[in-house]
Formats: C-alpha cells, sequence, structure tokens
C-alpha cells in the first residue's frame, strides 16, 4: 500500500487519462466495462483514497457547486434543494446555498441587486456550476440587469435555470409546465358538482401565478361555470397569505363551494380559517392545493393535491449540470406533468397505499 500515490500515477499505470480515472471515481458518468476493470484494479491495489482538492486542482474544478434560491423556509424550495444536496453529495461535490431573500414585494421596493451579487458571490468562489431556482426569473417582467448578470454568469460557467426561457443567454433553462393540473382539478371538482370554484393564493406579476391563473380563467369559461372575479383571492404562497385570502372568499354574499389553493402552505391557511368560520372541509367547502409540499396524509383532513414531482425535478437538475460540467450526454427529461392525489379534502376520499 502506497498512500503517496497519486491520480496521475493510477492513471499512468493504467494506461488512461485523470479525466477516465476521475470518472471512475466519480461513477457518475459511463466508462467502458473493461476500462472499469483495469482502473479499478489498479486504485486497489494502492488501496488509493481520492483527495477531493487535489483532484480538482488537476481537472480544473473546485467540485463544488452553486445552488440559488429566493427562500429555503419556503417547502419547495427547500425540498428541492435537499435533493439537489444529496445527489451532488453521491456525486462528490459540495454544494453552496445562496438563499438571496427575494420576493417580489421587495423587488418593487427597489431591492433589485441582491441576485446579481450573489452571481458574483459564486464566480468568486469557482463554482463548477450553479442551479439557479426562483427569483427574478419568476417574475413576469425581467429587469435588463438581471438579464445582464444572469448572461455574464452563464458564459463562465454551466448554469441550470428552473424557471421561463430568455433569448440569447447560455443557461440550460427547465421550464415546468403549470396549466394541466389546474384544468384537471377544476374538472374534477366540476364531476363532483361544483359551479363556484375559488383560487386562493399566490401573487400577482410572478409567472407562476399568471400561468395558473389564465388556466383557471379559461377553463372556468369552457366549462360554464361561474367566472365571478371575486372568486378570484391573490396575496402570497404562505400560510398567513392562505389564511387571509380565503376569509375574502368566505365572507362572500354568494360563497364558493370549493377552493383551489396555490400550494399546500395556502391551503393550510385556508383550512384554518374555514374552520374559523365554523365549516367543514368537505361538506361545506372542498378543496384542492394547486402544489403538494408536504404529505398530505398527514393533515386534517387529508389533503387533495397536485403532484408536481419535485424529487424527479430536483434529480434531473442535478444530472443535467453535471452533465455539463462533465462534457457527457444530457440526462432524458422525465415526465413533469402533475398528477391529481385524490384524499379527503376535495369531498370524494379514494383510499390509497
Amino acid at each position: 500500500m502506497n498512500q503517496n500515490v497519486t491520480i496521475v500515477q493510477i492513471a499512468e499505470e493504467s494506461g488512461v487519462s485523470i479525466a477516465t480515472v476521475s470518472r471512475v471515481l466519480s461513477g457518475n458518468v459511463p466508462v467502458s466495462p473493461k476500462t472499469k476493470a483495469r482502473v479499478e484494479e489498479v486504485i486497489k491495489k494502492y488501496n488509493y483514497t481520492p483527495n477531493s482538492l487535489a483532484q480538482g486542482l488537476i481537472l480544473r474544478q473546485s467540485k463544488t457547486l452553486g445552488v440559488i434560491v429566493p427562500d429555503i423556509t419556503n417547502p419547495y424550495f427547500s425540498a428541492l434543494f435537499n435533493v439537489i444536496e444529496r445527489a451532488a453529495h453521491q456525486a462528490h461535490y459540495s454544494v453552496i446555498l445562496c438563499n438571496t431573500s427575494f420576493t417580489a414585494a421587495s423587488y418593487a421596493d427597489g431591492e433589485q441587486e441582491n441576485e446579481d451579487n450573489y452571481f458574483r458571490m459564486v464566480l468568486e468562489k469557482k463554482v463548477d456550476g450553479v442551479i439557479i431556482a426562483g427569483g427574478q426569473i419568476d417574475l413576469c417582467e425581467i429587469s435588463n440587469d438581471y438579464k445582464k448578470a444572469l448572461k455574464a454568469l452563464a458564459s463562465s460557467i454551466p448554469v441550470v435555470v428552473i424557471g421561463q426561457s430568455l433569448p440569447d443567454i447560455p443557461c440550460s433553462f427547465i421550464n415546468l409546465e403549470q396549466g394541466k393540473g389546474i384544468a384537471v382539478s377544476i374538472r374534477y371538482l366540476a364531476s363532483l358538482g361544483h359551479k363556484r370554484i375559488a383560487f386562493v393564493g399566490g401573487e400577482r406579476g410572478v409567472a407562476i401565478t399568471e400561468s395558473r391563473l389564465e388556466v383557471y380563467k379559461s377553463t372556468i369559461a369552457k366549462m360554464h361555470l361561474d367566472s365571478d372575479p371575486n372568486l378570484i383571492s391573490t396575496s402570497d404562497y404562505y400560510l398567513s397569505d392562505g389564511y387571509n385570502a380565503a376569509k375574502k372568499i368566505l365572507e362572500l354574499e354568494d360563497p364558493a363551494t370549493a377552493m383551489l389553493a396555490m400550494n399546500d402552505n395556502v391551503a393550510i391557511g385556508a383550512i384554518r380559517a374555514i374552520a374559523d368560520y365554523y365549516l367543514t372541509i368537505p361538506d361545506d367547502i372542498a378543496l384542492i392545493s394547486c402544489d403538494q409540499f408536504f404529505d398530505g396524509n398527514f393533515i386534517t383532513p387529508r389533503l387533495t393535491s397536485l403532484d408536481q414531482h419535485t424529487q424527479a425535478l430536483g434529480l434531473y437538475v442535478i444530472q443535467l449540470l453535471l452533465s455539463m460540467i462533465q462534457g457527457t450526454e444530457p440526462p432524458e427529461k422525465p415526465d413533469l406533468s402533475p398528477n391529481l392525489v385524490i384524499r379527503e379534502s376535495s369531498g370524494k376520499h379514494i383510499l390509497r397505499d
């Protein structure tokens, strides 16, 4: 056993390149079985354990990734980050989390440079690539300064963005389907006899809210349901927002018999508001969440939700970024179309394992 053996020596004795040895060690890039066996034999011979810092210097990589999110306390972003971080560690990469505290409201108040600062920071940290989820990329109107900063970042290192595509910026953009699940939810509620279906939560001027509202309005119109504008109560994406938005709906003279909540946070807030008005779910009002964060089986009542496949998204995003960094074939994009998980809150409970 030689504790001083280096990756260069492993490569020379195996008759392969340093990059090939690195691929064998990482285990996340395909290597031919014959070559892999030859390299592993030499590694076993010397009981070699890679020095990630030295390996990174040789390959001109830091083995570090950046992940930029607007609010890590939001269950969507925390769940997404956990998947990304776990997969990155399995590929022998460390992760720097950048929590920008971005909101559409703070942006409107003039806080418009925070994300740009994080772009510069990850470049200074010499990360090998960056994943951006949320923030200004989610706004309907994106500033030219942000576009310029994002282009500079993506021109330096590989960048994957979960959000709408921007022209002439060399990122890999992942645009998520936002409409199909809303239409399915409305049709399901209509099949149960509901005609006055409210939409609560979400923030205007944010692409995900606007796209879901557009589908909500068009589906309501196509199905000849009540298209009362008072049935829309937007605010934000958190518990208190769901509570306040639901209160406005419950105070209507002609109340809704069903609600679509922007996400599980909003739905839980709505549940509290409905209880405060001495109403019950689903007898007095049915409820569906448009974005499943929690395990709805542990909420009372069990929450009917749209599963947006956050785990599959997180795995795809990290695999795509690593393929960009390592110059390998990109992974096949999974089907991320949302599906409706029917539980008690919608009024017709289907027992599931």
